[in-house]
């Protein structure tokens, strides 16, 4: 019953109203509309940026994130160190990892919140960020 294609004039579309038409539009809706966590000391957080495995080169907008708080991290000034390393082993290049570090989280709350940074330490070199042919 579950592998028979459901056919009949009565059959509801879900997916209609999604206005999804096919491949590209998936991979338009992951690489800028969602974005991705990812611990500082996973290794797995370089997919995200791998454009020869993501379909349609995509590169996903993944998010520094760390344990600093919970009992695996004794030391607060080694997790952005231990990120590091996806450069140092080769996984990340200097752009990712600044687009992991940086842009990427501008790109979030700035995105809803343009003045979200301003006041903060970082105010300037987002609003550098933002300027026009800055990346």
């Amino acid at each position: 019953m579950l592998s028979e294609p459901i056919v009949g004039d009565d059959v509801i579309d879900e997916f209609a109203e999604s206005q999804i038409a096919g491949p590209e539009d998936i991979i338009r809706i992951f690489s800028e509309r969602y974005f991705f966590g990812c611990e500082a000391d996973d290794p797995l957080a370089a997919l995200a940026f791998d454009r020869t495995r993501n379909p349609g080169g995509a590169q996903l907008p993944a998010l520094f994130a760390s344990d600093i708080g919970h009992w695996d991290v004794p030391d607060f000034a080694s997790v952005l160190a231990e990120a590091w390393e996806l450069v140092e082993h080769g996984h990340l290049d200097a752009a990712d990892f600044r687009a992991f570090t940086f842009g990427n989280p501008v790109a979030l709350w700035a995105g809803t919140n343009p003045n979200f940074f301003a006041g903060t330490v970082i105010a300037d070199a987002v609003s550098a960020r933002e300027a026009p042919g800055a990346r």
